[in-house]
């Protein structure tokens, strides 16, 4: 580690960074600080003034012990990342950062490194965030879902200056993703074959808030229109509504690729699935997904195990 580091750093991959990860540069105060100290040793110099030479190295030492805490700020800090538990292409995916095992309070900024990158003299790519004692605090932190398929969380830049801001640490973290990213449901009159077949009707109405047969632990992965918000309220515990299974005899559909052209594109008909599968979920309708090589059929988390499936495909 140098005092005057470019701004490439490497990554520390999910876990604490070591001295190798952090950077560190003076601020404005600093550089004062240093510029001040320097004048006094060039008048103890001068003048043989021993007064001069004592104030230069004092503020000199003062500056190595505000460098050695300000690292203290980042060195051996753990951040937890919880990933989103569903997000379309062209949202927005909600990250929860989190330091569960931090002892006391840390004044950070972060930034998102490919902002930061492009415009790193702009303060705005910069967000504060207070770390207290105990772990408690959470930072929401956004980040483009652009494409469907797993989720690409950039770098995060941290960044302190605590607690005497005479110089700025700074660390890249980057944590593997396995969040995936659905495709965009996109809007359509459905191909003539497929709307043929859902002609007789969906297997039941989508239940309405109260419809559900009872309540159970919530479960993550659990789609967040199925937990039980205001037993949440009155409780404070999270529980997932348990509906009843489709009546049986209802219709089924089988949801197909082969129902659009052949020339159609592949990341088009991932989209128009996508949004035949919400609608059929939403009306409660017993349905297969149908894709190359890959055959969905009702079951038990079909919903997520069919979006899954069209992120990936």
């Amino acid at each position: 580690m140098w005092p005057f580091r470019s701004a490439a750093l490497p990554a520390a991959t999910g876990r604490s960074p070591s001295w190798r990860h952090l950077g560190c540069r003076p601020t404005r105060l600093g550089m004062g600080v240093l510029a001040v100290a320097a004048l006094l040793w060039l008048a103890g110099v001068n003048y043989q003034v021993n007064l001069a030479y004592a104030a230069a190295f004092w503020l000199t030492a003062f500056m190595g012990v505000a460098v050695l805490m300000n690292m203290r700020q980042l060195l051996g800090m753990q951040i937890d990342v919880a990933m989103p538990q569903e997000v379309f292409a062209g949202g927005q995916a909600l990250l929860q950062l989190s330091v569960p095992d931090n002892v006391r309070t840390r004044w950070l900024w972060l930034a998102n490194e490919d902002e930061y990158l492009d415009r790193p003299s702009e303060s705005a790519v910069w967000q504060p965030w207070q770390v207290r004692s105990g772990g408690a605090d959470v930072f929401a932190w956004r980040i483009a879902a652009v494409r469907r398929g797993y989720l690409r969380v950039p770098p995060l830049r941290t960044a302190a200056v605590a607690p005497f801001g005479l110089t700025m640490v700074q660390c890249v973290w980057h944590w593997p993703s396995d969040a995936v990213v659905y495709p965009a449901p996109i809007a359509h009159e459905w191909p003539p074959q497929a709307a043929a077949a859902a002609a007789g009707g969906y297997g039941r109405p989508w239940p309405d808030d109260g419809d559900w047969a009872y309540l159970q632990p919530h479960q993550a992965g659990t789609p967040w229109q199925h937990v039980a918000w205001k037993s949440y309220a009155k409780t404070g515990e999270l529980s997932d509504k348990k509906f009843e299974h489709p009546v049986a005899g209802a219709p089924q559909m089988v949801l197909s690729y082969l129902d659009y052209p052949a020339d159609t594109p592949q990341q088009r008909l991932a989209g128009l699935l996508c949004h035949r599968v919400l609608a059929a979920e939403r009306h409660g309708a017993v349905y297969t997904l149908h894709l190359p090589d890959t055959l969905i059929e009702p079951q038990a988390g079909q919903r997520e195990k069919c979006l899954t499936a069209l992120a990936l495909w």
